[in-house]
């Protein structure tokens, strides 16, 4: 699992990579604005975003929900925003457009959904732990029986899920060294190589045929944390948002 201080660096490099904590066009300063952060984690999201005084701490609430299960009835056409950020993947062997389908549900018609998911892909100039990375994301997903690639097909679920007005960007996220700020380059080499370990633990729980030496699996945290610190990274996120109809 990520601690706190994981969640805030990817939060804070996501921030960077942005510009921002929200890509669609919408007005965050609008009184009444209501809208759901699905894993929100410890709310460092929602809590960051500049909203009205009038509307802010003291009207946050939290919920335990997976996003596999049906939300709640009354939730149905109630958000001006449905924010999803790196999510969608915990959706296992759940079919991935339902999982859209289903958040884009509870967009009010004129409001907007937001999901960020990773590419899982390599930049040129990423060194070989890094690549060790994406090789064991891609062996789990396939373990799971997912796509790994499955950020390129969620404008086409928004799409059959109704939404219109849809855009996507690739947006480059950079870790370790490639980020100015010395304090966020360690703290997202750190929060990237811990991000290895339930990967790690996933494999050996199933039994799942090692996709690398074992060597190279015992020393990948380790050998991603000094990679990240000496030259690192680079990993592409696609940002995919849409509109529900407005009511005529």
């Amino acid at each position: 699992m990520h601690s706190n201080q994981d969640t805030a660096a990817q939060h804070d490099a996501i921030r960077e990579a942005i510009g921002g904590l929200i890509a669609c066009p919408i007005d965050v300063g609008k009184q009444g604005i209501r809208v759901l952060d699905s894993g929100t984690g410890d709310g460092t999201d929602i809590t960051d975003i500049k909203f009205p005084k009038s509307s802010h701490a003291s009207s946050i609430s939290f919920r335990i929900q997976s996003i596999t299960s049906a939300w709640p009835g009354e939730w149905t056409k109630s958000f001006d925003l449905v924010h999803q950020r790196l999510v969608l993947g915990a959706c296992g062997s759940f079919p991935f457009p339902e999982a859209v389908k289903n958040l884009a549900a509870l967009v009010k018609p004129g409001g907007w959904i937001e999901l960020i998911e990773p590419d899982q892909t390599c930049g040129i100039g990423d060194g070989q732990a890094m690549r060790d990375f994406i090789t064991l994301v891609t062996c789990v997903f396939e373990h799971m029986g997912g796509n790994v690639r499955y950020a390129y097909n969620i404008k086409r679920w928004l799409q059959e899920a109704g939404m219109i007005d849809i855009e996507e960007r690739s947006i480059p996220l950079f870790l370790g060294t490639s980020i100015p700020d010395q304090d966020l380059a360690r703290r997202t080499a750190r929060s990237t190589a811990d991000a290895m370990l339930p990967l790690l633990k996933y494999l050996e729980m199933k039994g799942c045929p090692p996709p690398l030496q074992q060597n190279a699996l015992d020393t990948l945290s380790e050998r991603l944390h000094a990679e990240l610190l000496s030259q690192g990274g680079f990993y592409p996120l696609r940002v995919i948002y849409g509109r529900a109809p407005p009511d005529l």
